[in-house]
């Protein structure tokens, strides 16, 4: 695992990641948050990311770079749920 940074935008604070897969190389994108003081309110998405893209993600980007892919996986207590696929908008801020 690879640290990014932390996402302060709107008191994110979110946690951004970049993990290879140890099987197949393949490299993902998390992006983690969580509001200590309010229940359910982790949620946490993971998007593969291109070689050729790995230069340019900061974390003042990673939310627009996941909203860009095709599809991406999401979870967290938000969400009720370990994992579902998506696309599109990205719930980082809260609520």
């Amino acid at each position: 695992m690879t640290q990014i940074g932390i996402d302060e935008r709107n008191g994110r604070f979110a946690e951004i990641t970049l993990n290879t897969c140890k099987h197949c190389s393949t490299k993902w994108l998390r992006y983690f948050a969580e509001f200590e003081a309010f229940s359910k309110s982790g949620r946490w998405y993971r998007g593969i990311v291109q070689e050729k893209d790995l230069p340019q993600i900061k974390p003042d980007n990673a939310v627009e770079y996941l909203e860009e892919l095709d599809w991406f996986i999401y979870g967290g207590s938000h969400f009720s749920s370990t994992g579902m696929y998506g696309r599109g908008q990205v719930q980082a801020d809260f609520p």
